[in-house]
């Protein structure tokens, strides 16, 4: 690879917040480069359809098609299909490494900013790793850029505004879920309604969705949750078993198709590589420790949207706005106006939606042992907790011990799972529950690494002389 071509700004992630942030600092002058895995901006909530499908208008499509159109004029190097799988800081700032069709490249700025989005948890059941089980998160990327789902009959369970959202429109597509299983009772979401009034556009769609399952017939199981899942005979989804939380009676539904989310957490794998801290937070877990402007401990490290707290896209891209001004203004740029706050109302909307998507640790610590924690190296609950009696203090030992964290998703699934089960073990290392991130943050292609080359171009020595 040769020399790190330098700019004002990295932005890594082009969803609300990112997007949004390259647009408010080239406007003020910087020299932005903005990079996202996908092909377009627009993040999960905002995504760009795939070529060739016409999803129905809706105002997520709407705001992604604006903020697109915006991104292509106003002259942000967008580097597009490009995965960033290292960071680290140098002497003028950081260096990013980043591999795309064409190859690998290291790109140098002075000020980087991190936008990379949040990622799904799910509580693990026993059969969550059966063929036919789902995200939410996945479902909603299969909606949004294919108008598709997969599945014949279906069922949709977990808990937060999303599971609404996806059963409501697989009832669209034609496909009303057997079921919606619900882990919140009705009166957590009555009063999530007072910060629901905070988006009334918001408000009127949940309840619209609401409203449409109910006319459809679809159950909604409240105050339940996927105790197991069970394979058919082609080892695929057969059966999901559902029973009341505290305890009941369970109810099986067959179905061939399930999709499952609890909640986010923030992407933060980059931030923590450079040094960010995490710090309590009671809605989401936690968050990365940054002003109000996105700026970390770290001189020249931002941050914006779920990445650092979960919030949403709208108030993402609020935040992105004023995060990308105040690197502007940071930079020595001169500016007309001091970046706006998010509205109090946005942020009460974004703790409605938090207080619905809440796990507890004691959920995760009441597991039993032969549930699945990690499932790219395929390890028990039960294996955990011996780690952690043989004397496995903290989250990088238990790395050690069962090679937890170790798969392709670097922990990304199973990390706040296992970060519970060490704050309710006894004995165990006091902060110590979070993996430590190490490269390739992503896996990388190795077409990607290769990049385009003629076999004729490699240098081959003449052979030694005899």
């Amino acid at each position: 690879m040769s020399a790190a071509p330098f700019h004002d700004l990295i932005i890594i992630g082009a969803g609300p917040a990112g997007a949004n942030a390259a647009l408010s600092a080239a406007g003020a002058g910087l020299d932005v480069v903005l990079v996202d895995e996908a092909a377009h901006p627009g993040g999960q909530v905002w995504r760009a359809p795939a070529a060739g499908t016409h999803p129905p208008p809706d105002p997520d499509l709407t705001r992604g098609n604006h903020l697109r159109a915006q991104v292509a004029q106003a002259g942000v190097a967008l580097r597009a299909q490009t995965v960033v799988w290292s960071v680290a800081a140098t002497q003028d700032g950081f260096e990013v490494a980043i591999a795309s069709p064409q190859g690998p490249e290291l790109i140098g700025t002075r000020r980087l900013l991190v936008a990379t989005g949040a990622q799904e948890r799910v509580v693990p059941f026993a059969g969550w790793t059966l063929p036919g089980v789902f995200g939410l998160a996945a479902a909603t990327v299969l909606l949004k850029s294919e108008n598709f789902l997969p599945g014949r009959r279906i069922l949709v369970a977990g808990q937060g505004p999303l599971l609404v959202a996806v059963a409501a429109k697989a009832l669209k597509l034609g496909k009303a879920p057997v079921a919606v299983v619900d882990f919140n009772g009705l009166g957590r979401w009555v009063q999530a309604l007072r910060g629901f009034v905070g988006h009334l556009p918001s408000l009127r769609q949940g309840l619209t969705w609401q409203a449409k399952l109910a006319l459809a017939g679809v159950p909604i199981l409240r105050k339940h949750a996927i105790s197991r899942a069970e394979a058919n005979d082609a080892g695929a989804l057969g059966a999901v078993h559902v029973t009341p939380v505290g305890g009941g009676t369970p109810r099986m539904f067959e179905v061939d198709t399930a999709f499952v989310g609890n909640s986010l957490v923030p992407g933060d794998e980059i931030l923590r590589l450079l040094g960010a801290r995490r710090r309590p937070d009671p809605l989401t877990g936690w968050r990365i420790e940054a002003d109000d402007e996105g700026r970390c401990k770290i001189p020249g490290l931002y941050v914006a949207g779920d990445a650092g707290r979960i919030r949403g896209a709208l108030p993402a891209a609020a935040q992105g706005t004023r995060t990308g001004l105040a690197i502007a203004r940071d930079a020595g740029c001169a500016l007309s106006a001091a970046p706006a706050k998010t509205p109090r109302r946005m942020d009460r909307f974004a703790d409605a939606s938090c207080s619905l998507m809440q796990v507890d640790d004691a959920r995760i610590a009441g597991l039993a042992d032969d549930v699945v924690l990690c499932r790219c190296e395929d390890v028990t609950v039960g294996a955990v907790r011996g780690a952690i009696a043989d004397g496995a203090q903290d989250a990088n030992q238990l790395k050690h011990f069962t090679r937890l964290g170790m798969g392709p998703c670097q922990g990304r699934m199973c990390g706040a799972n296992a970060a519970a089960l060490l704050r309710t073990s006894p004995g165990t290392k006091p902060g110590g529950d979070v993996l430590t991130p190490r490269s390739p943050l992503h896996p990388v292609a190795v077409a990607q690494l290769a990049g385009q080359f003629d076999y004729a171009d490699i240098p081959v020595p003449k052979p030694a002389p005899l």
